[in-house]
């Protein structure tokens, strides 16, 4: 009787979870839902604010030393890494006594969300 019980259970369980999930479900505008699941590209602008504010992080998190505070941006440009585009943003810091980390290099996907950072630009 306990495995019969048992098993009824199961089956409930794992049947319950298909009545609500019929045909007429669906994520595109079309189905009702009303959201979309596209993201749009950001502006220049809005790429070079998310860069300002990691840089920022870093020397508050003090991952980098705090004479990079005031460093403005040098550059900008997309860049193509396997199957993405991203920005490259990068700084130039003379002060930094490493020649070999005087360019750090903020990666922000066409989104606005960072996706990296380092002084290689790789």
């Amino acid at each position: 009787m306990k495995i019969l019980m048992k098993t009824t259970i199961m089956a409930v369980a794992l049947t319950s979870g298909t009545l609500y999930a019929g045909s007429g479900h669906s994520h595109s505008n079309e189905g009702g839902h009303g959201h979309s699941h596209t993201q749009e590209e950001v502006s220049k602008a809005d790429i070079q604010k998310t860069a300002n504010q990691q840089l920022m992080q870093l020397v508050e998190n003090g991952k980098i030393d705090t004479s990079w505070s005031d460093t403005p941006i040098l550059n900008m440009k997309k860049k193509q890494f396997h199957h993405n585009t991203e920005w490259v943003v990068s700084f130039r810091n003379k002060e930094s006594k490493d020649k070999t980390k005087q360019t750090l290099y903020i990666f922000v996907s066409l989104y606005g969300k960072v996706t990296g950072a380092n002084h290689t630009g790789k």
